[in-house]
């Protein structure tokens, strides 16, 4: 058997033969009772066996989050497969990140969720805990090549040891910024961004004065979970610490000051300018809008920003030290654990990440391409744009700190508490104080319930 890239490493089953899972596992979805009894998942994981390609026809369901760039770059690597394997065909679901975990809940709740399933890491654990998704490593070195991508990317698909998901792509944070709008300002920031948060913040208020009011120096990104999270890296503390956050009221307070701080000098972006972004959805971004000057982003998604404007975007990493950042996986591809032909849904995630063609239509629209080879191979067919954000993220990740362990079960949820915690503050609804200790209340109640 040759690996979609055409190479035929010596590890790799016969010619003409696959790996199959022995069993599927049961389906349950998150917040929600498991569907069905023990006979769902007692094969569940338990090894491969070698059996014939199929040749029948084979329909697979593929369901991602993004823009209609990464659609159509995700649509021309399905019809490359599809040409390649002329009897597995296609029904694709995109649609924007709000409302995208819930759509997969409820049909994974009626055991029909798609054969192939985007995830993020926040999803991760919670995903494979409910035996959602199936587990990856009976296909490893057979249907599955992993031998290029870092073991610490690697790692981040995994559970308790067990790989459950292939990343499709690396990136790390960022912040976007309106060159068009603040290189007539002298007022572009360094390429190496601001020495610290006070920095920053003198810099977004000189911003909004500058342009007279009319445009922001930064989105209030105080809901946001994925800015907090660097933030506190780079104070000493993590995200999570097992099933539990890994932070107090203290820092808290402290981040919702940073922010509130922030609104008060007019460097940030009030509250009902900031909000319709808080879902999450790229498409709301406010400097594309013109809204403000900066924002939060990952370094892949400039090329999706960069299409909603036409002014000029520049990439800086986050106030501080740099070690706040981590390589992360921007998304995973995962198999729904219930679908009718598992190994097949995994030969297509494996074209994903070691097929050249493949790689050259997807970019960088995910982030960097998680096989060394196959970004060593189109990298010099990047556009200039492209070769940026490599730059960009070659530059930063050096000098970033280690990816952190996999999330803990149910951080989605606490996305939405700091959220809504964020919110009040930021609406006059609650005081800084009120507001972190009941965000630090429900969020450990609700990892704990998530974890029992």
């Amino acid at each position: 058997m040759t690996t979609p890239s055409g190479r035929t490493p010596s590890r790799l089953a016969a010619p003409g033969r696959r790996s199959f899972l022995t069993g599927v596992l049961g389906a349950s979805v998150l917040g929600l009772a498991a569907c069905g009894g023990d006979d769902d998942t007692a094969a569940a994981g338990s090894g491969a066996a070698a059996g014939p390609e199929t040749t029948e026809p084979v329909v697979l369901t593929v369901a991602w989050w993004g823009g209609p760039a990464r659609a159509e770059n995700t649509q021309k690597v399905l019809d490359l497969y599809t040409k390649a394997h002329p009897n597995v065909t296609f029904k694709t679901q995109w649609q924007g990140y709000s409302g995208y975990y819930d759509k997969i809940n409820t049909s994974a709740a009626g055991r029909n969720a798609p054969d192939i399933i985007q995830i993020d890491n926040r999803a991760l654990r919670e995903y494979a805990n409910k035996k959602l998704i199936a587990e990856l490593d009976p296909f490893v070195g057979k249907t599955l090549v992993t031998d290029q991508i870092d073991p610490k990317l690697l790692g981040t698909g995994k559970v308790d040891d067990k790989l459950y998901a292939l990343p499709l792509a690396s990136n790390t944070q960022a912040f976007a910024v309106d060159a068009t709008v603040l290189g007539p300002l002298n007022l572009l920031p360094a390429e190496a961004g601001w020495a610290d948060y006070d920095e920053f913040s003198t810099w977004a208020a000189s911003v909004t004065k500058a342009t007279g009011g009319k445009v922001w120096g930064t989105r209030d990104e105080s809901a946001n979970l994925s800015w907090m999270e660097p933030w506190l890296r780079q104070n000493g503390k993590e995200l999570y610490d097992g099933q539990a956050l890994g932070f107090s009221e203290a820092e808290a307070v402290e981040w919702f000051t940073l922010w509130d701080d922030l609104r008060k000098s007019g460097g940030a972006s009030p509250a009902e300018v900031s909000q319709p972004a808080n879902s999450g959805d790229i498409s709301k971004n406010t400097v594309t809008s013109k809204q403000t000057t900066g924002s939060f982003t990952y370094d892949n998604q400039l090329t999706e920003l960069a299409k909603a404007t036409d002014h000029e975007l520049q990439l800086v990493p986050l106030p501080g030290d740099l070690s706040g950042n981590y390589a992360r996986p921007s998304q995973f591809f995962t198999a729904y654990a219930r679908g009718k032909n598992i190994p097949t849904a995994v030969d297509v995630i494996n074209f994903f990440d070691n097929d050249q063609a493949a790689g050259e239509a997807l970019g960088t629209e995910r982030g960097l391409p998680p096989s060394k080879e196959i970004r060593d191979a189109i990298s010099p067919t990047f556009s200039d744009q492209l070769k940026y954000v490599v730059a960009y993220d070659e530059r930063v990740t050096a000098e970033a700190g280690p990816t952190p362990p996999v999330p803990a079960q149910g951080d989605s949820q606490i996305g939405q508490l700091l959220t809504s915690a964020a919110e009040n503050v930021a609406f006059g609804r609650a005081q800084i104080a009120d507001a972190a200790k009941e965000f630090v209340s429900q969020a450990n109640s609700a990892l704990e319930r998530a974890g029992s």
